[in-house]
């Protein structure tokens, strides 16, 4: 296939995108200035959820932010790896797209949570030990003592997707296997646009019945998730993930707000075990 051949091919998938997201922003419209709840102030609502047991961060924000969408190819990045990585025992599942290993010979960690950290750090950086490793970023908010978890970082902000996670799990001090999903680079299919704040993001959870009595906010990050696939891309979203710790429980899960629309994404909760 001649070069011009495969530029004309990517301006027609990345055309059809782009009319995809003008569909979907259509569908979609908001209101950035003026939410269902303009005629309660914060405080109002804040009091609201203090007397409903919700605890909040110290401070969330009420700028708003900015992202854009973003697209990776929908390929087969890892498989190809398995045969250079020689310090550990790795397959690849293709009906799963997931890496699995393990490492050939024991890899001992220091009893010091930060410095045991920084080893992992070490071993994951290691192209002989995971592909892409140093494209993912430590996650605390999603890891605990025995499974410490990366998500794919990129140049505009990491994603949050079970496609590009890694999992690397930690038994008596010594790394024990991981598991590896990668989504290739990630690009810009839009121009930048403004995003709802952080405070916005919560607000619409309270109203919307998504957060509960006796609950408590830990943490509001801006990150990107999956939206849909399409022509053999995946489209990536900017989203506002919130974790919320039930009080008597004490499980965490992660909600995801459309940080466009102030809407929660379908399929947006998952326990966070600590």
């Amino acid at each position: 296939m001649d070069h011009k051949r495969i530029e004309w091919l990517f301006f027609v998938v990345f055309f059809l995108i782009d009319i995809y997201l003008g569909i979907e922003i259509l569908r979609s419209p908001v209101n950035l200035s003026n939410a269902d709840t303009t005629t309660r102030s914060v405080a109002s609502i804040r009091n609201e959820m203090k007397s409903d047991n919700i605890d909040l961060p110290d401070k969330i924000s009420d700028a708003p932010d900015s992202g854009y969408y973003l697209a990776t190819k929908n390929r087969d990045y890892l498989s190809g790896k398995v045969s250079s990585l020689t310090n550990v025992n790795a397959r690849y599942s293709k009906s799963d797209n997931v890496l699995y290993g393990e490492p050939r010979q024991a890899v001992l960690l220091s009893k010091k949570p930060k410095e045991a950290l920084e080893q992992i750090e070490d071993f994951k950086n290691d192209s002989k030990n995971i592909p892409y490793g140093k494209e993912f970023k430590y996650e605390p908010d999603m890891s605990s003592e025995d499974n410490y978890v990366f998500v794919q970082n990129s140049d505009y902000g990491e994603i949050y997707a079970n496609s590009a996670q890694l999992n690397i799990n930690v038994k008596n001090n010594q790394i024990i296997n991981f598991t590896e999903t990668y989504m290739g680079q990630a690009s810009p299919v839009r121009e930048l646009q403004s995003t709802i704040s952080a405070w916005r993001a919560v607000r619409a959870m309270y109203t919307d019945r998504e957060l509960t009595n006796n609950s408590r906010v830990t943490q509001v990050k801006l990150g990107y998730s999956k939206l849909t696939e399409v022509r053999g891309s995946t489209i990536l979203l900017p989203t506002w993930l919130v974790w919320v710790e039930n009080k008597t429980t004490k499980n965490i899960t992660m909600k995801r707000v459309n940080a466009y629309t102030a809407q929660m994404l379908q399929s947006s909760t998952y326990n966070v075990e600590k």
